[in-house]
């Protein structure tokens, strides 16, 4: 063999290792408990529309953890999560169910962190969950002393 089929060959096997290592990541964070689907929007930057988030949704994988919520974006090769918000710190600012939208079952959740807004939308359930979860922290994490 030449030259140029041992670089087509290294490169066959660089595609088919990034390939099966996304696979198998995407399968490892969806198979854990208390991982669901949620897509996640930072709000607008812009001066000029203040009242409008101009940013696109990324679509993602939120994971429960016991002092922190994760979100892990679905398109990635990363082994970490790209966003992290503490159980203590994380708020839920409102919800606007999105049926008028043509999105039954799905709900646009407004959320704070550290001063910091942004969006999360989920389904009907992963909401409740996750309002579950930030009003069920342990006293001590809310600043009361057992």
């Amino acid at each position: 063999m030449g030259t140029l089929e041992w670089i087509i060959v290294a490169l066959v096997v660089l595609v088919l290792s990034v390939v099966l290592w996304g696979y198998l990541r995407l399968r490892r964070l969806s198979r854990q408990v208390g991982v669901f689907d949620c897509a996640w929007r930072a709000p607008s930057r812009s001066r000029a529309t203040p009242w409008r988030s101009t940013e696109h949704w990324s679509h993602g994988l939120a994971e429960y953890r016991t002092q922190e919520l994760v979100w892990w974006r679905f398109y990635s090769l990363s082994a970490t999560p790209q966003e992290r918000w503490d159980r203590s710190l994380f708020d839920i600012a409102g919800r606007v169910p999105l049926d008028q939208a043509d999105l039954p079952g799905l709900y646009l959740v407004q959320c704070r962190y550290q001063g910091r807004s942004f969006e999360l939308m989920m389904s009907a359930e992963a909401y409740h969950g996750l309002s579950s979860w930030t009003e069920s922290a342990p006293p001590a994490t809310q600043g009361y002393a057992l």
